[in-house]
């Protein structure tokens, strides 16, 4: 699969093509809304704190304790914004059970205000292949997303005739909060391996979730004579 990165202004495209804004929210939504100025700022805030996490590991190795201290009171105070203003986004659960031999899919959908999304990228499928046609449609989609026309954007990819699909990475706010507290008591305590594996477990903790954004219309058969 080829991933064409899609900066965090995006996102909030992202969030609403794919339906993931709460119900509530949905319903009074207008570009530009309050809704997702919002989630937009706290996209920016979380995905800043992992920066820092990321930062902050580096400092350790370089034997700099103050300086990953210092970084991950930055990090405390964009997650603890995060926790304040967190909007409920809806989040669908893929499980796939088999019956009797059979394999059925089933979605469980519920809202929640523990995942945020900081970020996300539009993933193109492997046999993709450029053309003049289809690269002028991906600049045309562009071109749409930095006016925020959403709805016209969707239409641009779709018209490419390839897969696409969104992958978006999610943040696990509460257990985010709860590594980064207990890596800045372990600095504290001189802990400085323990204090890595605690961020390395923010890191590792990420989601990333993919879902199918548009797909080619599969070629017409052939009329039998």
């Amino acid at each position: 699969m080829r991933t064409m990165h899609v900066s965090r202004v995006f996102i909030m495209f992202l969030v609403a093509a794919l339906g993931v804004v709460s119900a509530a929210a949905a319903a009074t939504s207008t570009e530009g809304s309050k809704e997702e100025k919002i989630l937009d700022k706290v996209s920016k805030e979380g995905f800043a704190a992992i920066q820092e996490v990321r930062h902050a590991r580096v400092a350790i190795f370089d034997g700099q304790p103050q300086e990953a201290e210092d970084l991950l009171g930055q990090a405390k105070k964009n997650l603890s914004a995060v926790e304040k203003n967190a909007p409920a986004i809806t989040v669908t659960v893929k499980a796939v059970e088999k019956v009797g031999g059979k394999t059925i899919d089933t979605k469980t959908t519920s809202e929640t205000t523990e995942l945020i999304p900081i970020d996300a990228g539009l993933v193109l499928s492997e046999d993709f292949v450029a053309t003049p046609e289809k690269t002028a449609k991906i600049q045309e989609a562009n071109k749409h997303l930095k006016k925020g026309d959403k709805t016209k954007a969707v239409e641009s990819l779709r018209e490419t005739d390839i897969a696409v699909s969104v992958s978006r990475v999610l943040m696990p706010l509460k257990s985010t909060v709860n590594s980064v507290d207990k890596a800045i008591s372990l600095l504290k305590e001189e802990k400085y391996y323990e204090a890595n594996l605690a961020l390395k477990g923010v890191e590792d903790g990420l989601i990333v979730d993919t879902v199918l954004l548009s797909q080619p219309e599969p070629p017409a058969k052939a009329e039998k004579k």
